[in-house]
């Protein structure tokens, strides 16, 4: 049995050249959380990579793949958005809170055995639902999340407003400079789309093992110091969140 715990901060050991590759950051699961489907890692150069389960060779106090060619870079693929439910509350159908994820067990190909709380453990199975926060079935009835949808659905679509409108014009039958003088004319840009941020928090609670400093050699985060969400906000900004990982462990 191995638990999400372990698997995080674990160093990723290449078989080929004996090089350690990077170390892991987080997990991805399917759709039904009852497998993770790959490992989110970062090496020396903080360069994001992600590696499907099916690549990884074994794990023991390293996770071990056969070559580089099992990694897979984020810079010119798009992986999988991160749904790592660790930290998330659970509730049942009838209310009950049972405190958040604290850790998740699976077995040696990676599917999930069980998620654990403080107060309960509990097999993917049972969710219904995982969204801002996780929702369990614990009774002997089989309940579906469309169980619950609404029988009238509104509908998401609405009239665009009056800058939502853009006239494509024809150069060569439209005066174009005149209708650019024109106040109703107007073009909104769509934004760039912004880069996806990996999930940090399973870093909180943490305890830091070896102090970090700035580049300046200013001391950042002392040794010991538990992390919270001021601390990880102090590593993302000094660019030492992959630091933090690895000079930290769980309590």
């Amino acid at each position: 049995m191995k638990s999400l715990s372990e698997i995080i901060s674990k160093q990723v050991l290449n078989l080929f050249s004996g090089k350690i590759e990077g170390t892991i950051k987080d997990v991805c699961f399917d759709d039904k959380y009852k497998k993770v489907t790959s490992l989110s890692m970062f090496d020396e150069q903080e360069e994001e990579f992600y590696i499907l389960s099916n690549k990884i060779y074994s794990i023991g106090d390293k996770i071990v793949i056969k070559n580089n060619e099992c990694l897979i870079s984020t810079i010119n693929q798009a992986h999988t958005t991160i749904n790592n439910p660790i930290h998330l509350q659970v509730y049942s159908i009838s209310g009950q809170s049972f405190g958040a994820i604290n850790d998740i067990e699976f077995d040696d190909k990676l599917f999930v055995v069980n998620f654990k709380t403080p107060n309960l453990s509990f097999k993917p199975q049972q969710i219904v639902n995982v969204a801002s926060s996780v929702i369990i079935n614990q009774t002997d009835k089989k309940v579906k999340l469309s169980d619950f949808r609404p029988r009238k659905i509104s509908s998401l679509i609405t009239e665009p407003t009056q800058q939502e409108i853009v006239k494509i014009m024809n150069p060569e039958t439209d005066d174009w400079d005149s209708k650019q003088q024109n106040n109703n004319y107007k073009i909104n840009a769509s934004p760039s789309p912004q880069k996806i941020i990996g999930n940090s928090d399973f870093l909180l609670g943490r305890k830091v093992i070896r102090s970090i400093y700035s580049v300046n050699n200013n001391l950042l985060i002392k040794k010991e110091s538990l992390i919270t969400e001021k601390v990880l906000d102090i590593a993302k900004r000094n660019g030492k969140l992959a630091e933090l990982t690895i000079y930290s462990v769980r309590k």
